[in-house]
């Protein structure tokens, strides 16, 4: 049985904006490409993906969530985490939940169905919409979140699992959260591609699902943002201010 097993969040909407805010059921995880706003922020409400749109990036938490899901059945892990991590504002505007409590939700519907008959129930932590942390919610802040509760469990290996696009900077995160933080040195961390998860497990069933969103416009758009996202944290000049979509 391995340590914990942290699925990371990739934002959630709702697919009805008169549909209740507070209600979990409300709430749906990111598609594989989303329509975003001019900061390239989550909208709270789903609109139709065009992928043409300037404003059309990688989503993507369905596909965390069916990987971790995967990943689970597989590698039997001592707890499970889903967006580990403080609600975003346009969140915290509406009373939603946290991307925590959605993504949870999905990941047991997932588990469920690829294992039918229990033989291994996973523990879940959940990060709750009361809990609320100083400062801007982003990877960065979620990482730390997942390296202080494996050492809060004395769990020593995390296995870290996001879309492809997002690996890159999540591990350059992973490298100076380590570099700085001497407590975090003795974590032993693996971090998982959700695509190539997939396609391992079936690739017959999610291979033209993968090759649609690797060939989008959509994932040049979101690559570029992520090249750019990476040169500021290795410069140490990070910020929590999203840069704007050029609508040309």
């Amino acid at each position: 049985m391995s340590g914990l097993l942290a699925i990371l969040g990739r934002g959630i909407q709702k697919l009805k904006a008169d549909a209740p805010s507070e209600d979990i059921s409300s709430w749906v995880l990111t598609e594989d490409l989303e329509v975003c706003d001019v900061d390239s922020a989550h909208l709270p409400v789903r609109v139709p993906i065009d992928d043409s749109s300037p404003y059309c990036m990688v989503g993507g938490g369905e596909l965390n969530a069916a990987a971790g899901a995967h990943l689970s059945v597989l590698n039997k892990p001592e707890i499970v985490v889903c967006a580990y991590g403080d609600r975003s504002n346009y969140l915290k505007s509406v009373n939603g939940p946290a991307d925590s409590e959605v993504m949870n939700r999905e990941f047991h519907r997932q588990f469920n169905i690829i294992q039918p008959v229990p033989r291994y129930i996973p523990s879940s932590v959940v990060w709750s919409r009361e809990k609320s942390l100083d400062g801007p919610s982003n990877t960065g802040q979620e990482i730390r979140n997942i390296f202080d509760l494996a050492l809060e469990r004395e769990l020593k290996n995390v296995d870290l699992v996001t879309i492809g696009v997002h690996a890159p900077r999540t591990w350059t995160y992973v490298s100076k959260l380590q570099s700085r933080h001497h407590q975090y040195r003795d974590l032993s961390i693996n971090l998982f591609d959700s695509e190539e998860v997939l396609l391992q497990y079936d690739h017959s069933k999610h291979a033209h699902r993968v090759e649609a969103l690797r060939n989008s416009k959509a994932f040049g758009r979101t690559w570029e943002r992520e090249a750019l996202g990476i040169s500021k944290i290795v410069r140490n000049v990070y910020s929590d201010v999203r840069p704007k979509v050029d609508p040309k």
